[in-house]
């Protein structure tokens, strides 16, 4: 290759890495999004955790309300038991007293298992406020780290498009003008090699009188079937070959 086809070679592969740099830059909004939502996602379930643990302490002090009344009508009915006059009459208040007690001892149940199961709720509401916590240190972490590549990745973009715009200004015209017009239209993709005689870009076999052209060329050579532009890379072995023997000479 020329030096011309050369630097377009390294302002294409600078400007396919600028690109992938752009892309994870431009994903970072969805990234801390995401992060955000899961959050808030952790912060509604606490609250509903904490919700029916409030909801079960409201329900456990009404039925402690309710056994104290019922506690209060026992009271009164034993009271009342001195005061009866006929056989009937105790017989009914007996029955009365019974029926509190009944109903007592299902209030008593029924505060025994809004205890345990307040118990359990608010256990669990421990760990999921810890989790919460976790889950906040972990948001804010992230959205620290993010940050931190984002402006990382901008730099990068920056000293990339310093180097290209460095190199562009060594290239001839004839090469670079053609070369933007085809990035363009071929989303950055202008350049395309030719190896095991075939296009990098499209894959179409390429004849080897076109090879032998794109060799020689002082100037840009596109490919029959997808218009890209052609390049043969130089051979490092070559290269390598003639360095290791020049000792020799």
């Amino acid at each position: 290759m020329n030096d011309d086809m050369r630097r377009l070679v390294r302002v294409q592969e600078i400007m396919v890495v600028i690109d992938a740099l752009q892309e994870k830059i431009a994903s970072n909004p969805a990234e801390v999004a995401r992060l955000e939502k899961d959050l808030l996602a952790a912060q509604k379930d606490a609250d509903a955790d904490r919700a029916r643990v409030s909801e079960l302490s409201k329900d456990r002090r009404r039925l402690e309300m309710d056994l104290m009344g019922i506690e209060s009508k026992i009271s009164k009915y034993q009271s009342q038991l001195l005061e009866v006059k006929t056989n009937k009459e105790y017989q009914a208040m007996l029955h009365e007293i019974e029926t509190c007690k009944t109903e007592r001892a299902a209030l008593d149940e029924k505060i025994l298992l809004e205890m345990e199961e307040s118990e359990k709720r608010s256990a669990a509401l421990r760990s999921m406020e810890e989790m919460l916590e976790r889950k906040r240190r972990e948001t804010s972490q992230g959205k620290t780290r993010l940050d931190a590549e984002a402006q990382d990745l901008m730099r990068q973009v920056g000293a990339l498009e310093s180097e290209r715009t460095e190199i562009m200004a060594g290239i001839a015209p004839a090469y670079l003008q053609p070369f933007i017009k085809v990035a363009r239209q071929r989303k950055g993709l202008a350049l395309v090699a030719v190896r095991d005689e075939r296009c990098g870009g499209c894959h179409v076999r390429v004849m080897p009188k076109l090879i032998q052209q794109v060799r020689r060329a002082t100037g840009l050579i596109a490919c029959d079937s997808c218009k890209r532009f052609l390049y043969v890379p130089d051979e490092p072995s070559r290269a390598a070959g003639a360095g290791a023997e020049s000792p020799a000479q």
